[in-house]
């Protein structure tokens, strides 16, 4: 049977949150001028984006810092990746850039079947507001899908059917992975008909890159640390938007 979990810790849950916080915040200047909110009193735009979003990453953080060091997922272990200290996160970086271009590439045949060219990055038009809201939300996404339900999904498969030699299984860190970048495809295919992307283009584009997205964030997470998940998926939303406002 595997250990008891330990009580999770201020110090484990402190830093993680703080830094989700701040990114909530970071997005809501730019979030509350979104066209679909423009009925709405900013004051309650604000109040449930903070709602929301920090509750998210209260539990997302707290569930992450009691579980994730039982099934060997950390939050920074650069010693994981190769390269020293911050020259080892090249890698995530070099992965980022990656993940965007398949996305842009997504995209790009979208509109070449027909899909609106502009519909999935008119959030971009917020300047460096928008690019600021751009890393903000990939912070916020990493935090809440990977460090809190890939974490919980994998360690409740492993508290359920632990491996002979105590470790977590493959099947029960696929299950995590799949999980979250499932619900990552459903809110992204959400906001884009929310935005009236109701082509069947641009709805498979707005589904395939960041379930392809999630899954390529969610192994960085398992293999090497949360940190190298943030960073890629920084990179990849902020040469996302950086392309698309050129291009829009």
């Amino acid at each position: 049977m595997p250990p008891e979990t330990r009580l999770v810790s201020p110090q484990r849950v402190g830093p993680p949150f703080a830094i989700g916080v701040l990114a909530v915040l970071g997005t809501i200047p730019f979030v509350t001028a979104l066209e679909p909110l423009a009925d709405i009193p900013r004051w309650l735009a604000v109040a449930v984006i903070i709602a929301l979003g920090v509750g998210s990453v209260g539990l997302a953080t707290v569930a992450g810092a009691a579980l994730a060091r039982d099934i060997g997922l950390r939050t920074l272990a650069p010693e994981r990746l190769p390269g020293d200290g911050v020259r080892a996160y090249r890698l995530p970086v070099v992965v980022g850039v990656g993940v965007a271009l398949v996305t842009l590439g997504l995209h790009a045949s979208g509109v070449a079947l027909g899909g609106d060219p502009a519909l999935l990055d008119r959030w971009v038009d917020g300047g460096s507001l928008a690019l600021l809201a751009s890393v903000a939300s990939a912070v916020v996404t990493e935090l809440v899908l990977r460090f809190g339900v890939v974490t919980v999904v994998v360690w409740v498969a492993w508290t359920s059917r632990p491996a002979t030699d105590g470790g977590v299984t493959r099947p029960s860190v696929w299950a995590g992975v799949l999980v979250a970048a499932t619900l990552s495809s459903a809110v992204a295919v959400a906001v884009a008909v929310a935005a009236g992307g109701i082509q069947s283009p641009t709805v498979a584009a707005a589904a395939v890159g960041p379930f392809v997205g999630g899954v390529v964030f969610g192994i960085l997470y398992w293999r090497y640390d949360l940190a190298a998940a943030v960073v890629a998926h920084a990179v990849a939303s902020l040469l996302r938007a950086l392309v698309a406002t050129a291009l829009f």
